[in-house]
């Protein structure tokens, strides 16, 4: 196929009959590009779900109960036949609105050193140490780590089997979103011979992409580990190109290969298969039969987390193929290869089962194959009833570019008020439009909630030199979060007696005794939480093959630390908030609290409005093109 792109038309130097042929593999060539799926560079086009074999009552059924399943959620897209079928937006939120991808861009990082790759710039089995890649702290913390470097090789760090320093490259299933796997980035800087990884990985992926602003606020070297700035449909975009093995298409609707497809084969494979069959390049494999040994990622230090875990049989009843990228907090892009369907799913939940239990920390475990079982459970109807992906014949002249109205299901969440609430303009916040001017003043870092990268920043007071200097801005920032959902499986399992002792001495008063989503939030008083659904009645209230209880939390205050730079007002992580004129002193900080906002409901309507402002979901930053505004479907974000 990319012989087809580049044929020259030498039309001088050949004959008569070998330039009828020419035009002949010309016209097949045109064709082909033709029918690459997706929105290459432009905008994804709407469909109705049945122009794709997909039966939208069932489908629309399926986003609202996983919105009510896992709160709360920011935003849900379903993509078939290169389509935007089905979108659904909440907490006032739309197709432009970006949220932190956290892992989740793990897989737009392996796809973009596949196209480093496949302009044939690094081997995967050569020694980084042969391209001049100089280790980072993972393999210089230990002098004894340094005998791994030399044998660390690109497939090592795709495939999670660095090894970190601390074990030989290969051996060993090792997770890293921090040095680890930032070694990508330094390879990625020595073989292209420019210092700004984020340009290069912007002209020569993300624009042909179509989302030009993917890695903007990754500064000059390119955050491997994730957490980039996506919506739905970004990130949808991404599931597009593993369906399309690669290929992709420009405006003109000319296609072109833009990863290999032999890259693609083995990023979708088993990467070490002697490690596991679960994991390929930056991205987890699901297969069915009954002796699928399917990988799963379970975090937090309570007993079965903080583990990767294989199960030893098809734990989860999976009937088919997927690639799963999650991210921290249930963000979730799902590719069903075979179905011809990509899903994804973004929200601030964490979500914990019977294995992964948060009811034992007051630091929040997670559990990532819960909350994709929870999605899975609630698609199995969709795709029971959906045709088959390869008795697709959509025509793109005779769709009619029309959804069906759905009545949309009620899911308030009592006081939360969530779903439709409408955004707040920041100066409803009570910050005023006059702020300080600090030169020279150092900043407060408010991060939200629990564990997040973003937050707020705040001009540090005069004289201030420390974290204690800062303890005061807390209770401004942590209403400024958006809602925390916790969810947590109803179902347990016993526990050893070690695992017992050792849940026992990490658990505060009252953990693990009640089956109560909100109990470790609430614990230290950071949260104010309202309980969504009890695991009363014995049964799975949501029809599932497991049932939950969740709760969703407001948080109160947060942890702030110091430091001497001042804050960045651009920073889409950390913007800078204004406060009065003057700052925050400790004489008026306990001025400020969510009760002077109007109460603990009305708190909770403006942190949706806050959404705007902090907590790592950004506006637009231009009328600029880039995927994510893509007008020709925003008059079905109220579908």
């Amino acid at each position: 196929l990319n012989t087809c792109f580049r044929m020259p038309l030498r039309t001088m130097m050949l004959s008569s009959l070998r330039v009828v042929i020419i035009l002949v593999l010309r016209l097949v060539c045109a064709a082909v590009a033709g029918s690459v799926p997706g929105p290459g560079d432009g905008l994804w086009r709407p469909i109705a779900p049945e122009a794709v074999g997909l039966d939208g009552p069932t489908l629309w059924k399926a986003a609202n109960e996983v919105a009510a399943d896992l709160p709360p959620r920011n935003c849900w897209a379903v993509i078939r036949g290169g389509f935007l079928v089905h979108e659904e937006y909440y907490g006032g939120a739309g197709p432009a609105t970006k949220y932190e991808a956290d892992s989740a861009a793990k897989t737009a990082i392996a796809l973009v050193m596949g196209v480093a790759w496949t302009k044939g710039l690094f081997d995967l089995d050569t020694p980084l140490a042969v391209y001049g890649v100089k280790p980072l702290a993972t393999f210089t913390d230990d002098p004894r780590s340094m005998q791994y470097w030399p044998l660390l090789t690109t497939r090592h760090v795709l495939a999670q089997a660095s090894g970190v320093g601390q074990w030989p490259p290969g051996k060993n299933f090792t997770y890293s979103s921090g040095n680890g796997i930032q070694h990508l980035e330094r390879l990625l800087a020595v073989v292209t011979g420019s210092e700004d990884t984020t340009l290069w990985a912007t002209e020569n992926f993300a624009k042909p992409m179509g989302v030009p602003g993917l890695f903007i606020a990754d500064g000059p070297q390119l955050s491997a580990g994730g957490g980039q700035l996506v919506s739905c449909r970004c990130l949808a975009r991404i599931g597009q190109l593993l369906l399309n093995k690669g290929a992709w298409k420009r405006a003109d609707g000319e296609g072109f290969e833009l990863v290999s497809e032999r890259y693609i084969d083995m990023m979708t494979s088993p990467s070490i298969p002697s490690l596991t069959a679960g994991y390929g390049f930056l991205l987890w494999l699901g297969f069915p039969g009954p002796t699928a040994k399917n990988v799963y990622c379970r975090w937090g230090s309570t007993p079965g987390c903080g583990a990767i875990v294989e199960e030893p049989t098809n734990f989860y009843k999976l009937d088919r193929r997927m690639y799963l990228a999650p991210g921290w907090m249930g963000k979730l892009l799902i590719v069903f290869p075979d179905d011809d369907l990509v899903v994804v799913t973004l929200g601030n939940t964490a979500v914990a089962s019977a294995r992964c239990d948060m009811r034992y920390h007051t630091s929040l475990s997670g559990d990532d194959s819960y909350t994709f079982l929870v999605v899975f459970s609630r698609l199995r109807e969709t795709l029971r009833l959906a045709a088959p992906a390869q008795s697709l014949a959509v025509q793109n002249s005779s769709v009619a570019e029309s959804m069906p109205e759905h009545p949309k299901q009620d899911l308030s969440l009592g006081p939360l008020a969530h779903g439709d609430a409408s955004p707040t303009a920041p100066a409803a916040l009570g910050a005023p439009a006059d702020v300080a001017v600090a030169q020279g003043r150092g900043s407060c870092t408010c991060n939200c909630a629990p564990t997040q990268g973003f937050g707020s920043c705040f001009v540090a007071p005069l004289g201030a030199t420390g974290d204690e200097d800062c303890k005061d801005f807390g209770s401004f920032a942590g209403p400024l979060c958006p809602l925390v959902g916790l969810v947590q499986e109803c179902e347990t399992y016993n526990l050893t007696a070690l695992q017992l002792n050792r849940a026992a001495a990490h658990a505060g008063p009252g953990a693990g005794e009640v089956l109560d989503a909100c109990s470790p939030a609430s614990q230290d008083g950071s949260m104010e939480c309202h309980l969504v659904r009890g695991c009363e009645g014995g049964k799975s209230p949501l029809g599932l093959e497991t049932y939950s209880t969740a709760c969703v939390c407001q948080t109160k205050w947060v942890a702030c630390t110091y430091a001497s730079s001042p804050c960045i007002a651009a920073d889409p992580y950390t913007p800078l908030v204004p406060l009065p004129l003057g700052g925050l002193t400790h004489e008026t900080s306990s001025g400020i609290s969510r009760t002077d906002a109007g109460g603990w409901e009305s708190a909770a309507v403006l942190t949706f409005g806050a959404f705007a402002l902090v907590g790592r979901v950004v506006s637009p930053l231009s009328a600029e093109r880039d995927g994510t505004d893509d007008l020709s479907a925003v008059a079905y974000a109220q579908f």
